[in-house]
């Protein structure tokens, strides 16, 4: 089975951004000192008072453009969302040539799940701004989660040229070139993220997981350990090292690893079920299948936990349950060959 194939890095969780962008649209920020004292808490991540700044902001410049932006950006960091998006589109309807609270409202409708409503946002930043890199990163963003790869491709290689010694658009563009099974140039992709800024953990993760795809399980682990040597307590690493170690034979070292992935972020789907696989590999069915039960309340839509899943009840006999467990597992993605095959398999046999 593949490896968790989203660790794309990004902004969105972290700082929806909040105006270094020059001048407000209407006035300048020294007519405004509520704005640098709402940027100066909102740069130290004191949400609640750097909103109460923004919002004094806008009552002493309800025209104010740049205001209402910033506002919205501190809304969305709190996941105030839909009061997020009517700041973002007052700052629009206030100046229509304002590329930014397109790109906090993309990221917004991201973090909603809405990537088609983000997609026309960050396109709309785009086209406002060609030059931003902001924009062009969050368009790639959107692009891959819609399976676009190709324009992805043109979008993050568009946000190199702006920032050639970035190494985020090299780490996106390494996932998307191993989602296309292109190995060799996801792999120059991670180098060169790793060439830019040696210390990129998600660029070992990355060409950890690429490795594991091409069954190079000792390159997977050192890169695995590498990443845990800069970051020793990310859960990817943890997962990751503990899925090579499972194909190893290292079952103990496998399930250790998969319980300190998910000591430090429980409802990491990935650990859970390679713990699970881990476990019935160890002989340990019981333990097994209460985690995999476990991974499939937290997250029913894994595809490939119920395949997995699927794959443990046939070895224990269940076959009916098994052929259950293809059938959703196609439900939620009727393009899992790996499940047809599997069912197909099953119902020669006599098991519908």
């Amino acid at each position: 089975m593949k490896g968790n194939r989203n660790n794309l890095a990004w902004f969105l969780s972290v700082c929806l951004v909040s105006g270094t962008i020059g001048p407000a649209a209407f006035g300048e920020e020294s007519d405004n000192p509520a704005l640098k004292k709402g940027d100066e808490l909102y740069a130290r991540m004191k949400l609640k008072e750097a909103i109460e700044q923004f919002r004094e902001a806008v009552r002493l410049q309800p025209d104010n453009a740049k205001a209402h932006q910033k506002l919205g950006a501190a809304l969305a960091s709190s996941e105030d969302y839909d009061t997020a998006i009517l700041e973002e589109q007052t700052a629009i309807r206030l100046d229509p040539k304002y590329f930014l609270p397109h790109v906090i409202l993309g990221q917004v409708y991201a973090n909603q799940g809405k990537f088609d409503q983000g997609l026309a946002e960050f396109k709309q930043a785009v086209e406002l701004k060609p030059t931003s890199f902001r924009a062009h990163l969050d368009l790639g963003f959107a692009l891959t989660h819609l399976g676009k790869f190709d324009e992805a491709i043109d979008a993050y290689k568009k946000a190199a040229e702006i920032s050639p010694q970035d190494a985020t658009p090299h780490l996106n563009l390494g996932v998307i070139y191993s989602q296309k099974q292109d190995y060799a140039q996801a792999i120059k992709e991670e180098q060169k993220a790793l060439e830019l800024n040696k210390d990129v953990v998600e660029a070992h993760i990355n060409l950890g997981n690429v490795y594991a795809d091409t069954n190079e399980p000792d390159k997977a682990i050192a890169e695995f350990k590498e990443a845990l040597r800069i970051a020793p307590m990310h859960p990817n690493a943890h997962s990751g090292l503990g899925w090579m170690l499972e194909k190893q034979g290292d079952y103990k070292g496998a399930i250790a690893e998969q319980r300190k992935a998910l000591k430090v972020q429980p409802g990491f789907a990935p650990a859970r079920r390679r713990l699970a696989v881990a476990l019935a590999a160890s002989g340990d069915p019981k333990g097994a299948e209460e985690v995999f039960k476990d991974t499939l309340k937290i997250s029913p839509r894994d595809v490939t936990a119920r395949v997995e899943y699927a794959q443990f009840l046939e070895k224990q006999g269940q076959m009916t349950e098994a052929s259950t467990e293809y059938k959703k597992a196609l439900e939620i993605n009727p393009q899992a060959k790996i499940a047809q095959d599997a069912l197909d398999k099953l119902s020669k046999s006599g098991t519908k």
